[in-house]
């Protein structure tokens, strides 16, 4: 009976993982909100690569664990670890950006629930389109909307607006693959299996 428990689990965890597949960059959320919120083409996307760009598995990605604190980026390989340090250094220094889409506490934490929240990408990511298009409707130009996305100084305007629209040409022209990637879940996998075999034969020994 302890076999066939074993094999059950087997076959349940196993399925589980299949279907689990963790997204590692911000690409699907920024393409599913930009047509949600009838923003241009691509252009979401434009923006999360110079908000949180980084060079992962030879592909240049926006990614989703990405702090800037006093303008120094931070980059974590996971959550958790992006969020500890979050935590850590918000009392200390309020101005730190957060997530795909590089959100700030400074102006924007009163909109959201929790740290955990803000740095969810799917929240991330959709509040960021409802803001760019918020910019959108009241300045009626997408390069006004583009440029106070990041501030409103003319100088720093026209430069993030000239990185977003070579960012944006490069991914028109497929310089670019914005195919969202996943993590992959087989040395996972087999570590979990290796745990619980071991779990069970001990069960079963004794």
């Amino acid at each position: 009976m302890r076999i066939l428990k074993l094999s059950f689990l087997m076959l349940f965890f196993s399925n589980s993982f299949v279907f689990s597949k963790p997204l590692i960059n911000c690409f699907e959320l920024t393409e599913k909100y930009g047509k949600k919120y009838s923003i241009p083409d691509k252009l979401l996307t434009s923006i999360s690569l110079v908000e949180s760009g980084i060079k992962k598995q030879n592909k240049f990605v926006s990614w989703p664990w990405t702090l800037n604190v006093g303008g120094e980026a931070h980059f974590f390989e996971s959550k958790n670890e992006a969020l500890e340090f979050l935590k850590k250094n918000y009392k200390k220094k309020k101005n730190i950006d957060v997530g795909c889409m590089q959100i700030s506490m400074k102006y924007h934490a009163h909109n959201f629930k929790s740290f955990d929240e803000i740095i969810d990408p799917e929240n991330n990511v959709k509040y960021a389109a409802k803001f760019l298009k918020k910019l959108f409707s009241k300045h009626k130009r997408w390069n006004e909307a583009i440029s106070r996305y990041h501030s409103s100084e003319p100088q720093k305007k026209k430069k993030y607006l000239n990185r977003v629209n070579n960012y944006w040409s490069e991914i028109r022209q497929r310089k670019i693959n914005i195919q969202p990637t996943y993590l992959d879940k087989k040395r996972e996998k087999i570590e979990f299996f290796r745990r619980q075999l071991s779990d069970q034969y001990k069960n079963i020994e004794s």
